[in-house]
């Protein structure tokens, strides 16, 4: 008797069961028929993304589980402007559980996307209101346990047609809890298209919002492998690069680190290491980037910058504009960086205060760059002995003294205005102090062809005649009246400093002493 009804009980449960999993593969395959299917996703992303949905085709198998094949899938935001679609699949796979597409939230456990292309467009009118959705939006259900992407695109639409827009090649593409309304965590690999380098960059993503994509949330850190900065017109050397970004798609605000071992311009210097820490504001559907803190040291010169990296109307390319501070550096860094030389020309102390622009182009950088400031050298003296051995004895005869007494070093002063423009430094004025005398010029120096043109004057604690000093000095001693300065102690000479850097010569301009 026990056994009997055992036995119903279990035919009972096999039967209750079986007719379960019968009725709910009968109401799945009517729930999963790829119309039903088709139109509800359609629906979905059309409710969810403000857009409008189109999708080549569409396959649905259902036993032993649920999956999905479709391509040709393409959104266009309504109302946009830009032709492309917002978001274009390739071919999609969706996997799902029996149970998770019976609930009234369908859920799927897995996403699989081939070449998944994304076109951020530029700024819309409408962008203060959209983060107004932003702020209203709620943790929903997840809709996808995990989303795996290969062979993806990320472009990023200028607002001005003329220009091409920057594209990033994503190797791959992780996507976790996936939701319209709630945030996602993400991982991803990107090739960086200027400078060319592979990034690493993992966090999370949303909410979405829709209308308006560049006001989606976004978070993580990165780290920027390799850059090759010779991608980059003009300048070289590889640089690596970590840090923490947050913000919105067009409003990034990123800290981080770079380091170049071997950062140089084609100006022909010696490469210099370069490291900088950083603060900065990247728009992220343009790629316009704006420098709030640079913090940077050129091999042991440190540097503080701030300004912008941006786009201009009709130009190809982005226009670097920077405020540059040196309060405390080394002179032969800098130098060492611009100037071709084995060794640097002068070693001591710098400070400097400019104005950078450099506009996009492929002529090299010293014939674009444009640098406007002022700077003071310190304790400087010339490594080039030949040129040493003049100004020892520019300051010996200044000062009366004989110039085979000079000693191997004299310690120099200088400061003045400076503007670069066309590959040309122009200094106006610029002063010189050495012991006993003082030199004032104005005048050019060419980076390219590294030739001198300067006049100016040069006052000495000496008579022009002590200081010239033997049958020259009695020569030259009536005219001492007329190259005396207005208070009659010393000689104030007019000057020329003409020809190569690595030669200059001095001459006197008899036509002025006369005058």
């Amino acid at each position: 008797m026990f056994i009997n009804w055992h036995r119903k009980l279990v035919r009972w449960f096999i039967g209750i069961v079986g007719g379960t999993l019968v009725g709910l593969w009968i109401a799945l395959h009517v729930l999963s028929s790829a119309p039903q299917l088709q139109a509800k996703l359609i629906d979905t992303l059309n409710a969810n993304l403000d857009a409008e949905v189109e999708l080549q085709s569409f396959e649905v198998s259902s036993f032993p589980t649920l999956r999905i094949h479709g391509s040709g899938l393409k959104l266009r935001l309504k109302n946009q402007e830009n032709p492309a679609p917002f978001i274009e699949i390739r071919h999609f796979e969706v996997s799902g559980g029996l149970f998770g597409l019976m609930k009234r939230q369908r859920r799927f456990s897995s996403v699989d996307l081939e070449g998944l292309r994304i076109t951020i467009p530029p700024h819309t009118p409408d962008d203060k209101g959209a983060g107004g959705k932003a702020a209203t939006a709620v943790t929903g259900p997840v809709l996808i346990d995990h989303v795996n992407a290969r062979d993806a695109e990320l472009i990023l639409v200028p607002k001005d047609p003329r220009k091409e827009p920057k594209i990033w090649a994503i190797h791959g593409l992780a996507l976790e809890s996936v939701g319209f309304n709630r945030s996602m965590p993400f991982t991803a690999t990107l090739t960086n298209p200027i400078p060319t380098g592979e990034i690493a960059t993992k966090g999370s993503f949303g909410p979405w919002v829709k209308g308006s994509p560049g006001m989606t949330p976004v978070s993580g850190r990165y780290t920027f492998d390799r850059a090759d900065l010779n991608t980059i017109h003009g300048i070289g050397g590889i640089l690596k690069s970590a840090g923490d970004f947050s913000g919105r798609l067009a409003d990034i605000d990123v800290r981080g680190h770079t380091s170049t071992p071997d950062f140089r311009i084609d100006v022909g210097g010696t490469p210099v290491p370069l490291e900088t820490d950083f603060h900065a504001l990247v728009d992220g559907t343009n790629g316009n980037t704006y420098l709030k803190e640079v913090h940077a040291t050129l091999q042991e010169t440190p540097i503080e910058a701030s300004g912008e990296i941006e786009s201009q109307p009709g130009v190809k390319g982005r226009t670097v504009k920077l405020d540059i501070v040196i309060k405390n550096g080394r002179i032969q860094d800098v130098l060492r960086l611009a100037v071709k030389a084995k060794q640097p020309v002068m070693l001591g102390r710098i400070a400097l205060q400019a104005k950078l622009l450099l506009p996009p182009g492929k002529t090299p950088v010293v014939d674009r760059l444009d640098l406007d400031g002022r700077f003071a050298l310190e304790q400087t003296h010339f490594t080039d002995e030949g040129v040493q051995l003049q100004i020892a004895t520019l300051s010996q005869r200044s000062q009366g003294k004989k110039p085979e007494d000079a000693p191997k070093k004299v310690y120099s002063d200088m400061q003045g205005r400076f503007v670069l423009r066309d590959g040309t430094l122009r200094l106006n004025p610029v002063g010189f102090d050495v012991p006993g005398a003082s030199v004032q010029l104005t005048g050019t120096y060419g980076l390219r062809n590294q030739q001198l043109d300067f006049a100016g004057t040069l006052k000495m604690e000496a008579s022009a005649s002590k200081a010239m000093g033997g049958l020259k000095g009695i020569l030259i001693k009536p005219f001492d009246p007329l190259l005396h300065d207005k208070d009659g102690k010393g000689a104030l000479v007019p000057i020329t400093i003409k020809g190569p850097r690595e030669e200059p010569k001095f001459g006197l301009q008899w036509g002025k002493v006369f005058k």
